[in-house]
């Protein structure tokens, strides 16, 4: 009995060893910015309406998307994060949890930790809102609550890899 638990302990360990991790792709929009997208995570359709890029992982619940607004004169940053955050603030149990000034790569930005209900599933969701210099960008990445702990780290690397062009 012993000898069968030692082959498939050494079975499991050498599967798990030969797991391959793929590296992060820098993805490149437009002439606007780059970004890091893990391996984990494929472009995805439908999650938000006119984004650049889109891209999630059902299986983990996980899900991204970045969209901009081109620079005019007129452009207002204060006008464009009310904008973005009136977009969730009636779905039930809205909260904002934290609220920080940020600058990603050189640039300012808002950045919101929010929590609230999408079909009866509490969801966490960390949207940014940076002012760059071509343009006005909003990153929205969400998951469940349930999983908020252990994805939001990884979710905040991949919005700390932005860099405008």
């Amino acid at each position: 009995m012993k000898k069968i638990i030692a082959i498939a302990f050494l079975a499991l360990t050498t599967i798990s060893c030969n797991q391959k991790v793929t590296p992060p792709t820098t993805l490149t929009v437009e002439n606007y910015y780059t970004i890091e997208m893990p391996g984990n995570l494929a472009p995805m359709e439908n999650l938000f309406p006119n984004a650049d890029l889109q891209y999630g992982n059902t299986f983990k619940q996980v899900y991204f998307v970045a969209t901009k607004e081109a620079k005019t004169e007129d452009s207002d940053f204060s006008a464009f994060i009310d904008k973005a955050l009136a977009r969730y603030n009636k779905k039930p149990n809205y909260e904002i949890v934290k609220e920080n000034e940020v600058r990603i790569n050189g640039l300012p930005g808002k950045t919101y930790e929010l929590k609230m209900s999408q079909n009866e599933t509490y969801m966490y969701m960390i949207q940014v809102m940076i002012e760059g210099q071509k343009a006005n960008y909003e990153i929205i990445s969400w998951t469940t609550s349930k999983n908020s702990e252990v994805e939001s780290e990884k979710l905040i690397n991949i919005i700390s890899s932005f860099k405008e062009i």
